[in-house]
């Protein structure tokens, strides 16, 4: 009787941990200059979840990323997106926060780091 109530008292606690494992977004390269291309990737989400992406430039500008051509990202079955973007032109150097946040209840914080333009 003992190792049912262990067991039912594990299930309880460990099934809702994977249930709501917290999405997880690398963007790669993790810095670069203003107009360097990124590659934005995302896991865990919910299936079929519409994500937008979002970074915060100076003095509060927010400005969309990752939109490749299309109107609306989107997750695959399995809660996973890949889309590429741009620093933007106008951000300057400095970390700069990126939120990227689901229709489905998903949100996540990242920073990238924004570096001075090269002098040619």
């Amino acid at each position: 009787m003992r190792e049912k109530i262990l067991m039912v008292a594990l299930f309880i606690i460990v099934i809702p941990l994977f249930a709501f494992a917290q999405p997880t977004v690398t963007i790669t390269p993790a810095k670069g200059e203003p107009a360097t291309e990124i590659t934005i990737e995302g896991i865990g989400f919910q299936p079929k979840e519409d994500i937008d992406i979002v970074i915060t430039l100076d003095e509060g500008e927010k400005v969309g990323l990752g939109t490749e051509k299309v109107d609306v990202i989107t997750t695959d079955d399995k809660g996973m997106f890949s889309v590429k973007s741009g620093i933007p032109i106008n951000a300057k150097p400095g970390k700069h926060k990126i939120e990227i946040i689901g229709n489905k209840g998903s949100e996540v914080e990242i920073f990238i780091e924004v570096l001075p333009k090269e002098k040619k």
